[in-house]
């Protein structure tokens, strides 16, 4: 089987597995049909049919060998599913399916008509090569007749005789077509691809990225619901192949490997389950087998459980210019300093990065050059939320004017000579508490935990000097009615105030006020055109030194 997927590829290594919570309870059974050589790759036929490759069986008069494995050649063959999930009555596939080269892995719609298959990349009577003399995998697309024969099949528009294209899936509602390819530009191997499926034909092959594809060998997907389930021989599986499930409609950080005994310490691959019974099929060549390549029927007595996610998305900013900063690294990290995730921004200098919900994590830009900025946040419990952030990277120069060094003379009264490190100078006269920028929901004054995090080092600040008075200020951006900003900046300062004296501290140390958008800090006025970034500069909430 190995050899058959994709051109020779070569054998995995195992590795070490431990169970997986929420991985899914599986109980499965060997098929009778099973024969000392390959027998792999089902796909349903309707709710009662089974399809599969197995090596041509019965007398030939050419020679049809294949010399990689000593087997014959695959075909396609369909039987009847049985209550037990055994097969019978066997047969090849009708109609001009069957060359004498390989045909497998085949997905139909619903309606029967339609079908995508995978062979060697033959077609009229002619055997594609490559510059290097290989024949490819191809995919193809079929009719089927009212006597259940293929016919009028045609290429993949997207096949090329350089790399190979196959294992097609459709998506629920039958307008995505998913697939494996080694084409160029992937991220290992082989990765698994999705393509529009439109009137006119197809859209453009889009790689699934790096969230699924690795640098090992991805392929055997299938679709259920908004599940997706593939195989791959990535690290950390039980050994070889390893079927894993993923969620396409949210923020799932990995793909979660499925327990045994799907997996094994062999290869184990095309996983398919009917949506409403819960039963299903699954290829291996474990050990106890029959032959080469087996067929495992299945039924899932606990489903994957997918952990709670979240998408931290948001773009990396010049500082100062407010500019995109193009090949920035974001990194997300665990308490302990651990790196979760890392990603380099796009052109656009955005950034995805999935995470776990009501999980604390440390978030950090990062660019030659720049200062590395850092942002502390806890998620809360709420399932696939968006979270957008913004990262501002200053030079070492915009930081050093902005550190705690040079005195002007009309610094607040009791303020040091040099600066303690959790103060610092943003604009002449102005000093505030060194926190990270509190934002708030659209609309909105409630605290969330990001922002209690940060009026508690406030809090711990004005413990450490007691006679320290402060002035929460909180500021809106330009956007909007006047007279609603002035109201609802001033509901965030109340709220931030409210916050600092419920924890203990004296409220003649603390005063609150909103100032609206009267205190802009870059010229972005009503009128005048901004970035997005540029407006979110003056939504800002300070907690200016009054009195040391």
């Amino acid at each position: 089987m190995k050899k058959y997927i994709l051109a020779l590829l070569l054998c995995s290594i195992g590795v070490t597995y431990a169970q997986t919570e929420g991985a899914g309870k599986y109980a499965i059974n060997e098929l009778t049909v099973n024969t000392k050589n390959s027998d792999f790759g089902t796909a349903f036929y309707g709710e009662d049919k089974l399809v599969f490759a197995s090596p041509k069986k019965g007398i030939s008069l050419v020679n049809d060998v294949w010399v990689d494995n000593n087997q014959r050649y695959l075909e396609l063959y369909i039987g009847d599913i049985l209550p037990n999930g055994d097969l019978d009555n066997v047969s090849l596939m009708k109609g001009e399916v069957n060359t004498r080269y390989h045909e497998a892995d085949v997905v139909f719609t619903r309606d029967l008509k339609t079908v995508y298959f995978t062979r060697n990349n033959f077609y009229n009577k002619k055997l594609a090569r490559s510059e290097k003399e290989m024949t490819n995998l191809a995919m193809f697309k079929a009719s089927i007749n009212e006597n259940g024969e293929w016919v009028n099949i045609i290429p993949m528009p997207f096949n090329n005789v350089e790399y190979s294209v196959g294992h097609p899936a459709l998506s629920p509602d039958e307008k995505t077509l998913y697939f494996i390819s080694d084409m160029p530009g992937g991220y290992g191997q082989t990765d698994i691809f999705k393509v529009a499926i439109n009137q006119s034909g197809f859209g453009n092959p889009e790689n699934l990225g790096w969230k699924i594809n690795s640098s090992a060998k991805e392929f055997s997907p299938f679709v259920d619901g908004e599940v997706l389930y593939f195989s791959s021989d990535k690290d950390g599986g039980m050994g070889g192949f390893d079927v894993y499930a993923t969620r396409l409609v949210d923020y799932t950080p990995e793909p979660i490997l499925l327990n045994a005994p799907i997996n094994s310490k062999s290869d184990d691959f095309t996983f398919i389950i009917n949506s409403k019974t819960r039963k299903g099929y699954v290829s291996s060549n474990r050990s106890g087998g029959t032959g080469d390549d087996d067929i495992y029927s299945f039924i899932e007595e606990e489903p994957v459980v997918f952990k709670c996610s979240q998408l931290i998305t948001g773009e990396v900013r010049d500082q100062n210019t407010t500019e995109i900063i193009r090949g920035a690294v974001v990194a997300i990290k665990d308490l302990d300093g651990n790196v979760v995730e890392e990603v380099v921004v796009d052109e656009e200098g955005v950034f995805e990065l999935p995470v776990y919900c009501d999980t604390s994590y440390k978030l950090e830009g990062s660019k030659e050059g720049y200062t590395t900025q850092s942002k502390s946040l806890t998620t809360s419990m709420e399932a696939d939320k968006k979270l957008k952030l913004l990262i501002l990277l200053g030079t070492g120069e915009i930081l050093e004017q902005a550190a705690p060094v040079a005195i002007v003379e009309d610094k607040p009264e009791g303020l040091p000579e040099v600066l303690p490190e959790e103060i610092v100078k943003v604009r002449p006269s102005t000093y505030v508490v060194n926190i990270e920028p509190i934002y708030f929901e659209l609309n909105s004054s409630y605290l969330n935990k990001d922002a209690k995090v940060e009026l508690d080092k406030v809090i711990d600040l004005m413990h450490k000097y007691p006679d320290m008075i402060i002035e929460s200020g909180s500021h809106t951006d330009a956007r909007g009615i006047v007279g609603y900003n002035t109201w609802l900046s001033t509901r965030r300062a109340s709220s931030t105030v409210n916050y600092i004296i419920d924890s203990g501290i004296d409220p003649s140390r603390i005063t609150g006020k909103g100032y609206g958008e009267t205190q802009l800090i870059n010229g972005c006025a009503d009128g005048v055109e901004c970035t997005e970034a540029q407006h979110a500069m003056n939504r800002r909430t300070e907690f200016v030194i009054i009195k040391m």
